[in-house]
């Protein structure tokens, strides 16, 4: 599983649009697409409905559209103080 398969799921969640989702993640709407089915394939259920317009989230879309925003904000959090204690060990060799 790739983050990138949560942020396109988190994306598509917001704008309830396949087309917009792609858009705005600077990819061809069916790569997009597949990014969703594989994501679908891993959590082994469908987390989209389809047939509906705008999108919507099924009952386990929603536990994972919540559990994808945790994991993400803890990433970019991991992220964050890994640069913080990286600029300060530099900084610590220059002074």
């Amino acid at each position: 599983m790739d983050t990138k398969w949560l942020e396109d799921f988190v994306s598509l969640a917001e704008t309830r649009s396949f087309s917009r989702s792609a858009q705005l993640r600077h990819i061809t709407q069916s790569a997009f697409s597949r990014r969703i089915q594989s994501l679908e394939a891993w959590a082994g259920a469908d987390l989209i409905n389809r047939s509906s317009y705008p999108t919507t989230l099924t009952p386990a879309g929603e536990v994972l559209h919540a559990k994808a925003l945790e994991l993400l904000q803890s990433l970019q959090s991991i992220k964050s103080e890994m640069k913080d204690d990286h600029d300060k060990q530099s900084d610590n060799h220059t002074a």
